[in-house]
């Protein structure tokens, strides 16, 4: 089976495309009018699929291989320990660059500060449980 830094090309695929998907419910259909409004969009101003798109899977794509690099690097084995390590890292990584928006942007959105670090903490720990299951 193909690697990419020593990872299961699957298991770096299934999870990209899931945590990828997650992003299209969370922000797409769950939370679409809360963080529409956080940002002062409307479906008249928010624009459609463009290049962006294809850097959210790219930036998915490497976060999902930092992931499975970390439970690599320390043998994790099992679900259980896989979600710890995807939480403690969304805590210790992602809340922290996430906050930057919160508290350098001038409208310091509560809501839209849960929402995205709210989609990384699940995108992480989906993806840890996807590799966990397909070791």
């Amino acid at each position: 089976m193909p690697n990419i830094f020593g990872l299961k090309l699957v298991p770096v695929l299934v999870a990209t495309l899931v945590f990828w998907m997650l992003g299209y419910v969370w922000y797409g259909v769950v939370f679409m009018d809360a963080w529409m409004a956080g940002h002062n969009l409307t479906t008249d101003n928010a624009g459609g699929f463009d290049i962006y798109m294809i850097g959210g899977i790219l930036t998915t794509f490497v976060q999902v291989i930092g992931i499975g690099l970390v439970l690599k690097w320390r043998s994790v084995a099992g679900i259980g320990p896989a979600v710890k390590t995807a939480a403690t890292l969304w805590a210790v990584f992602a809340l922290p660059i996430t906050m930057y928006a919160y508290l350098y942007l001038p409208a310091h959105n509560s809501t839209l500060l849960m929402i995205d670090a709210s989609h990384l903490l699940t995108g992480w720990i989906v993806s840890a449980v996807i590799y966990a299951v397909m070791k």
